[in-house]
Parts: C-alpha cells; structure tokens; sequence
C-alpha cells in the first residue's frame, strides 16, 4: 500500500467519524492537489474525487484508467457518466480556507463587489463569474471582470451584467426584469424589501423554479446548495428539520438528499434570529 492510499485512508476515516470536519476535507483537497501535478496513484485521485464529489472530474479519470473488461469498473462508469452529465463539478465540497485565506478573499470581494443582504456570497454560489479579460455590461456598457451569470427574468435577450447594475436597480429597471419571480416566495409585507430582492439582488440556480425563504418578516440570505452531508457538516440540520413546512416524509427525503442529486437543497440564514431554513426540489 502506497504513502498515498494510506493518507487516504486516514483522512476518509476522519471525515466520516466527523462528519465532514474542514480539517480531514482541507486534508483531501491538499493530497488531491499534490496527485494532480505528479500524475501518481490515480487510483487514489479517483477516490478523492468520488469523495469530494467532483463527478466529472471522476469520471473523465475512470475512462482514463478503468479496466473496461472489468463489468464493477463499466457499472461504475455509468453511474459516474450520470452524476458527471446531471451535476458535473459543480456541487463539489468547497475547500475549507484558513483564516487568512477568507480574510483575503472577503477583502477582494469587497473591492469588487457590492453588499447584497439577501444573497451574500454570489461568487461562492457561482451566480456571478470571474473574467481576467473582462466583459461589456449590457447595462452600464463598462468593462467588469465580475459578471452574472444567474436567473433574470425578462423578455429580452441579455447576456451579461456587472455587480453595481443588478444592486443600483439599473438593469432591473433598464430591461424591465426581476432576478426573482415575485409569486415564488414566502410572503413578507414590506414593498420596499421585496423589491429589493427581486430587483436589487442576484438570484440563484434552482434544478425547477427557485423559491426564496423568509423569516421574522423579512427575506433571508441565500447560504447556498446543500444536501445532507452539508447540512450535518454545517450543523444546521435540526434546525432544517424543525420546520412547519416539512412533513415526516419530506423530512427523511432531507435526511437522504444528496447535493446535485435528484433532490436538491437550497440554504436560508435569517438575518435576524440566525435560523436555517431550507427549500428543496427536484430534477
């Protein structure tokens, strides 16, 4: 047995014991880094991505160096084929960052981007995209190297906007559009923060039509995409579960769902008590 499977093996221990705790995860993402520039122990490097769930990432690998003659290898190919074309590397477990690693980050997102109450990490939720070369904002018509790419309800055909236009109201109001359908989301009767969600915030990608949460009558902050394991790693998931809106059904359907599954979960923080809460849907 390699260095490497044993590291693996230690580290995969710890993340189940724990449940996912950063330190086992960090542990992973820095072997499956070190495997990716030395080409060595891929059998390890499928592993890691399994476990991370970087699906395409797997199965691009397994086609790589799976034994086709082997039928657990080819039953294995096709459930990664699956999850690669449903999910590809999207839901994949983000890397836990040190401390000074979120410092810089929350600095850069700060000189880049404008505070949205209701969506608060539009970059870690992949709403908005990153471009060295940068884009034209059909809005504005400035150069941004920080562009939406999420949900814009309108009837006209727009590719690209900047940050300051969907926060300002400008391309809400410029293309007559709303970045979240106002009949799909929990009531709250202050005009002024509904239109604030809906036409100064990203919006997000949902698998059906997305659906916003609210509690302690305002609107709450989109955390996120979740499934069980995240919602265990978190450690919010009795608070999910202690929800009016789910039956015992629904209940163990969270207890089950599986990020980029054929049930997605979708996270809520309210901004004033600090309770989760959770919508979910289906492919």
């Amino acid at each position: 047995m390699t260095q490497a499977w044993k590291t693996y093996i230690q580290l995969k221990k710890q993340f189940e014991q724990t449940e996912g705790d950063p330190e086992s995860v960090r542990g992973m993402y820095e072997l499956k880094e070190e495997l990716e520039q030395t080409r060595e122990d891929l059998d390890v490097l499928l592993e890691l991505y399994d476990t991370l769930d970087f699906q395409q990432d797997a199965y691009d690998l397994l086609c790589q160096i799976g034994d086709r003659s082997d039928r657990k290898v080819l039953k294995r190919l096709g459930i990664l084929k699956e999850r690669a074309q449903r999910q590809g590397n999207r839901y994949a477990l983000p890397k836990p960052k040190t401390k000074e690693e979120q410092q810089e980050q929350d600095d850069l997102l700060k000189q880049g981007l404008p505070q949205f109450r209701y969506h608060p990490n539009p970059i870690a939720t992949k709403v908005f995209e990153i471009s060295e070369d940068g884009e034209i904002c059909e809005c504005c018509g400035k150069t941004t190297h920080i562009f939406y790419e999420g949900p814009f309800y309108t009837e006209e055909e727009v590719e690209c906007l900047c940050p300051d236009c969907i926060a300002n109201g400008q391309a809400a109001q410029k293309f007559d559009g709303e970045f979240q359908d106002e009949s799909c989301l929990d009531r709250v009767q202050d005009l002024d923060k509904l239109d604030e969600l809906i036409h100064r915030t990203p919006g997000y990608h949902g698998w059906q039509q997305e659906y916003w949460r609210a509690h302690c009558g305002d609107f709450c902050a989109f955390l996120g995409y979740v499934g069980a394991k995240e919602l265990r790693i978190l450690g919010v998931m009795d608070d999910v579960l202690d929800d009016p809106m789910w039956d015992d059904e629904q209940k163990d359907i969270i207890q089950k769902m599986v990020n980029g599954g054929m049930v997605q979960g979708y996270l809520f923080q309210c901004l004033h008590c600090g309770r989760h809460l959770l919508w979910m849907d289906a492919n």
